[in-house]
């Protein structure tokens, strides 16, 4: 996957705004289920004592009085939350607590280089909190002056009972549970940046998997047609096939490679997409291209071209038809729009008009590509993909076509189709979906096809996002 990239995981951050915000809500909506349902709110009331001198005194205060009373302040502190004490206030009150309870309950601290005791009490009802403190000031008072027999104890600040609670601040504790859900969901994106193994960067593919990334096809947006070349000849996406056809006849040219598999690791990484378009970019340079479904389980060219019912592959192999005559089972692609043209005229509940006159134009110049759709259903695809006769077929084909493009099965379904149709082709091309495809099933492909010795020209990156655009998609969707 390559080194961390901060700039990366901040834009992968921007793609995963939604659980971030799913978590700052969750925050939010928390603080506020704790601060009206769960908190208990809890009142404090405070009280202070002075220590002075003795009453019996009357002359000025002495330095070893002052040496005495704040070496009296710890002891009294501690002395305040004894039992002795607080047994009494519980008894004065008919409280229902026990001393350590009631313990808890209070915070004594002095004030640094002073005689100042202060004592504060909190429970869940301020006039409770204003008793109780009230009481141990009192309480203490006498029984500092039975103890030591001395009255040198004198309260300062009586206890008032507390207005609002101290402990529930609703807008506070908002901020805090937006925060809180802030960073909870910055670290689940973050978990999630540094165990996805998906394709990120075109350098990474390059660097860990040592193949040729041939092009990078841009997410389709227009979900009501995959022949974008057609349907928006002007598109980025559509530019990007055509550099992709640049590439792939540049290093195709040295070994003179007309024949090509277009599969993927995995479903839903856009190989029928990348495959029909690229016929159609091939077919308007000039070349004659066959396009052959070569996925006869679940292919889609003839959902993407608009071509239900027909013959096609399997019927061909099955026919076994020795004449060179194949007529029956090859579609052009510019009669199929032809066609569609003149149902258009029949049925005008037929769509957008706009769009038949762009297919039209578009297969002026793809008039001479060709397609073999998948054909019938069979029970036993495997065995016809590799038999002798359809070796016989696609050597019969090479003769009359230029180019020849099939699209294959992906390799890790757990099916031969794709090994046994590789072995008929010069190269093959690999589709993997930006930031879907994992680098671990694209290892797994990479080697089932190096171990039967297939040549792998190198990689097309699907889905891939421009700067100021979004991403996501499928395989059996409609856009790919």
């Amino acid at each position: 996957m390559g080194e961390f990239d901060v700039k990366e995981f901040f834009k992968y951050a921007c793609d995963k705004m939604l659980i971030i915000f799913v978590c700052m809500f969750i925050g939010f909506a928390f603080s506020i289920v704790y601060t009206i349902g769960v908190q208990k709110p809890k009142y404090e009331s405070h009280t202070s004592i002075v220590l002075t001198r003795s009453g019996e005194n009357t002359g000025a205060i002495t330095q070893n009085e002052i040496t005495l009373n704040e070496n009296l302040v710890t002891t009294y502190s501690e002395i305040i939350k004894s039992r002795l004490i607080l047994s009494q206030v519980i008894e004065n009150l008919n409280l229902d607590y026990s001393t350590s309870e009631l313990s808890d309950m209070i915070t004594v601290s002095n004030v640094n280089n002073t005689e100042l005791i202060n004592i504060s009490v909190s429970t869940i009802n301020n006039v409770l909190s204003q008793d109780i403190a009230n009481e141990i000031a009192s309480v203490f008072k006498e029984e500092i002056t039975s103890l030591y027999n001395i009255e040198n104890v004198n309260v300062v600040d009586k206890a008032i009972a507390a207005s609002t609670p101290y402990n529930v601040q609703p807008i506070k504790q908002m901020f805090i549970g937006l925060f809180g859900g802030l960073v909870v969901g910055f670290i689940i994106v973050f978990m999630l940046y540094i165990s996805d193994d998906s394709i990120k960067k075109k350098e990474d593919v390059e660097k860990e998997l040592d193949l040729n990334v041939l092009g990078s096809i841009p997410k389709n947006h227009n979900e009501n047609n995959d022949l974008v070349l057609n349907d928006n000849p002007k598109s980025g996406v559509s530019e990007a096939f055509r550099t992709l056809t640049t590439s792939i006849k540049f290093l195709s040219s040295d070994k003179k490679k007309k024949t090509f598999l277009i599969t993927s690791s995995m479903p839903s990484e856009g190989k029928s997409f990348v495959a029909s378009n690229l016929a159609v970019a091939l077919a308007q340079t000039g070349l004659k291209v066959l396009l052959i479904d070569g996925d006869i389980r679940k292919g889609r060219q003839h959902i993407i071209f608009g071509k239900l019912g027909c013959k096609g592959l399997t019927d061909l192999i099955i026919d076994n038809t020795d004449k060179n005559n194949f007529n029956e089972y090859i579609q052009n692609y510019a009669k199929i729009l032809e066609q569609k043209n003149k149902e258009k005229e029949k049925n005008k509940n037929l769509p957008d008009t706009t769009k038949v006159q762009q297919q039209e134009e578009g297969s002026l110049k793809t008039k001479n590509l060709s397609i073999i759709f998948k054909g019938s259903e069979i029970s036993s695809p495997t065995e016809l993909l590799g038999s002798e006769t359809n070796k016989k077929l696609f050597d019969s084909l090479k003769k009359k076509f230029d180019i020849i493009i099939i699209d294959s099965a992906p390799v890790n379904e757990g099916l031969s189709d794709s090994m046994l149709l590789s072995k008929l082709v010069d190269s093959v091309i690999i589709v993997g979906a930006f930031k879907s495809t994992s680098y671990k099933d694209l290892k797994a492909t990479k080697e089932q096809l190096k171990n039967i010795k297939a040549n792998i020209l190198g990689i097309v990156l699907n889905k891939t996002v421009p700067k100021s655009s979004k991403y996501y998609g499928g395989y059996y969707g409609r856009n790919h």
